[in-house]
């Protein structure tokens, strides 16, 4: 192998190696600015030091600060996702997930709740109340998946290219 072919491969490693790790560094979840709560109970209801009851609800999805959320007793799922920052620009507000950890009185342990009547009109009417340990999904829309990936996938297309021309 002479001297110029292994100069080119060295160089084209040390580009595809340099585009990568970026990549990798940048794990969900990892953000400086997501915290998550560490502590969980087994207990249905914990009160404060001023007798507030309280609860713990999960929030998972595609929210500013996914965990194990401490909330008040009486809370509406609005309130809950404000706790959790919100949703992020891409949620899918017709369909959020609701699911219990013991069914309730109407046997449910299911829900889907349409958050989109709530920000147009502001009806509360297919709102269900907030039970200890209940876990709130937000999924992201399709087309905010694929925006939010298209720059992973313009990075694998120019270290192709990139490849490819220093290989010529």
């Amino acid at each position: 192998m002479n001297f110029k072919k292994m100069y080119r491969r060295i160089f084209s490693f040390c580009i595809i190696l340099s585009l990568l790790i970026p990549l990798y560094a940048q794990t969900p979840g990892m953000n400086s600015g997501q915290s998550f709560s560490t502590k969980t109970s087994n207990q249905r209801y914990v009160t404060d030091e001023k007798g507030n009851i309280l609860m713990y609800v999960n929030v998972w999805g595609h929210v500013k600060r996914p965990g194990n959320i401490l909330v008040y007793d009486g809370i509406d799922l609005a309130s809950v996702l404000s706790m959790a920052g919100g949703p992020n620009r891409g949620a899918k507000y017709e369909s959020i997930l609701l699911i219990r950890d013991i069914p309730d009185e109407q046997g449910f342990t299911k829900y889907e709740i349409d958050l989109e009547k709530f920000i147009k009109e502001g009806d509360k009417g297919n709102f269900v109340d907030i039970l200890p340990n209940d876990t709130i999904i937000v999924s992201q829309t399709r087309t905010s998946y694929i925006l939010s990936n298209v720059g992973f996938i313009n990075t694998m297309l120019q270290i192709m290219n990139l490849y490819v021309n220093i290989n010529r």
